[in-house]
């Protein structure tokens, strides 16, 4: 069985490749889940949340709210 962070790490790994390919990207969770992962992981959106989070910490991704109040993540 895989532990939490194990099963983040492609996450992870994924969303940062993405922002390396597209440093002025900005979505929100649901938006990255459905774009910025390959559609074949099939990936769950609070697994998304998971992986963002850690991120944040980790002063990878920054988290702001935008004009129509949703969270957006970007570089």
């Amino acid at each position: 069985m895989q532990s939490q962070d194990e099963h983040l790490t492609p996450i992870v790994d994924a969303i940062l490749r993405y922002l390396h390919s597209h440093p002025d990207a900005a979505d929100t969770v649901e938006g990255i889940a459905k774009w910025w992962l390959p559609t074949a992981w099939c990936v769950d959106v609070r697994s998304v949340q998971h992986a963002l989070s850690r991120l944040e910490a980790q002063g990878l991704v920054h988290r702001r709210i935008n004009a129509d109040q949703h969270e957006v993540y970007s570089r």
